[in-house]
């Protein structure tokens, strides 16, 4: 959600005398001049001391952090869906199969989940690896910088405004495409006298060409969002329009900042500082460099069968099935996915839909990490990471497991929920995972198995999530 960018105040004064009302003339419909953004009004702030217990995700116009932490608890679950699609006989059949969009690419992403051990770890790899943009050499080593000079704000300055233009310089596609969605759906929603100037104006924009990037931020800038702005003064329009205008704007920021020549200004300037400011030779930084390169083009040509083929079937099954449910599907499982990757959510998402052996399976494993302070007296307090993994698999013919794992240096807590029918098997799963753990030299202090009841939701196992108000995560 963005901040309010277009605000108006309504210019329809009472007036008892109708007779003496002003009539709208339909020429001064049309926009005509921009509206003066000192004379905007700003949707008042909520005191929080006013708000009671029952009202604490009210609507802020200043966070989204409320409105998200409500959504957890009605946010559709991947793993859901992902069980109809595999281990569910009966809606395959009766709806995979009998849908001639889908058949042929639910097939093929039947094929392509068919791993044995070692690809399961490639597929696994494969997304801690694609899980945010700042993956690779070149990042590591500003990781590796910052480790050195935690303190050093000015290098913080500098490092952000790099990893902003970076990440808009890489998403231009993505870019364009969101823009030219809410562009349509702006088209949709206007009056329909307006739809004709609208679209020769968007007409004139160019997506499948790198050098029609000025020409579309010219268009953008100084015509199309000029003339919506006009528009939502003029006819108070604060319904939906207004927000796609805010996406649109959004975006048109994030493309202007995509520039090639703001990305090498500010690549430029973080070069220079870490040149001037750490004890690194000209080699090094001929590394870093080249490193930048090989860590662009390897982003730009990774790619997995298992996840593409899953993806396509999503995309597909919501956008041209013309059954319902596999529509409202499909859509779950997008929703998941999307909403896995919230900035406020500082945890990993990975997922295993698997075929193994002709045995059919979903997994999710959600990765935190969290720092706790070790006081000494003597010394400055220093920070030792633990880390809480929430694993669940749902198992063909076997039923659904969970686990959480807590792990401190070496020294390991699990707790381990089974289903019902291996639930006399307890004792002897408890002693086969401590004689595989003490191979790895793990010290397990704490191990609870027990029959699973009822199905956990990962913000049920990291409550901490609702801790983080002020903070989101922008882990390099």
């Amino acid at each position: 959600m963005f901040d309010n960018n277009i605000s108006v105040n309504t210019n329809n004064p009472i007036n008892d005398n109708i007779l003496n009302k002003p009539k709208i003339n339909t020429e001064q419909i049309l926009p005509f001049d921009v509206i003066d953004p000192t004379k905007v009004t700003r949707t008042p702030k909520q005191d929080p001391s006013n708000q009671t217990g029952q009202n604490l995700f009210n609507y802020n116009p200043d966070s989204v952090f409320e409105k998200f932490i409500k959504s957890l608890q009605s946010s559709p679950v991947l793993s859901e869906g992902a069980r109809k699609l595999l281990l569910n006989k009966q809606f395959i059949n009766h709806n995979i199969n009998s849908d001639p969009v889908l058949k042929s690419m639910f097939e093929a992403f039947v094929k392509n989940i068919e791993m044995n051990d070692k690809e399961i770890v490639s597929f696994l790899k494969f997304q801690q690896g694609t899980y945010t943009k700042f993956n690779g050499e070149f990042f590591d080593s500003l990781r590796n910088l910052l480790k050195t000079d935690s303190t050093n704000d000015d290098f913080k300055a500098v490092l952000k405004n790099f990893l902003r233009s970076y990440d808009c310089f890489v998403s231009v596609e993505e870019t364009n495409k969101s823009i030219s969605s809410a562009l349509n759906n702006i088209e949709r929603n206007i009056p329909e006298m307006l739809r004709k100037t609208f679209d020769e104006m968007t007409d004139k924009l160019i997506f499948n060409n790198p050098k029609g990037a000025d020409l579309n931020l010219n268009l953008l800038k100084n015509e199309i969002i000029p003339f919506m702005g006009r528009y939502i003064s003029k006819m108070n329009d604060l319904g939906p329009v207004r927000d796609y205008v805010s996406v649109l704007i959004h975006n048109t920021v994030r493309l202007e900042a995509a520039s090639m020549n703001n990305f090498y200004d500010d690549f430029e300037v973080l070069m220079e500082f870490i040149r001037y400011n750490f004890d690194v030779d000209e080699k090094y930084m001929d590394t870093m460099k080249m490193s930048l390169i090989n860590t662009y083009e390897k982003a730009a040509n990774v790619k997995n069968d298992s996840v593409d083929s899953f993806l396509k079937l999503l995309n597909a099954g919501s956008r041209e099935s013309e059954s319902l449910v596999n529509k409202g599907v499909m859509n779950d499982m997008k929703e998941s996915l999307l909403f896995s990757q919230n900035v406020n959510i500082p945890l990993t998402h990975m997922f295993l839909p698997l075929n193994y052996n002709g045995m059919f399976m979903f997994s999710e494993l959600w990765i935190g990490k969290e720092y706790e302070e070790l006081p000494d007296k003597k010394k400055k307090a220093e920070y030792y990471p633990s880390y809480k993994v929430f694993i669940t698999f749902d198992i063909q013919n076997l039923g659904y497991f969970e686990t959480t794992l807590i792990l401190k240096e070496s020294a390991l807590s699990l707790d381990i929920y089974v289903p019902a029918g291996l639930s006399e098997h307890i004792g002897k799963i408890k002693d086969d995972l401590n004689t595989l753990l003490s191979r790895d030299n793990l010290s397990v202090t704490n191990m609870t198995v027990q029959e699973s009841i009822r199905k956990r939701k990962f913000n049920e196992v990291f409550s901490n999530l609702t801790e983080r108000k002020n903070g989101v995560d922008v882990t390099i």
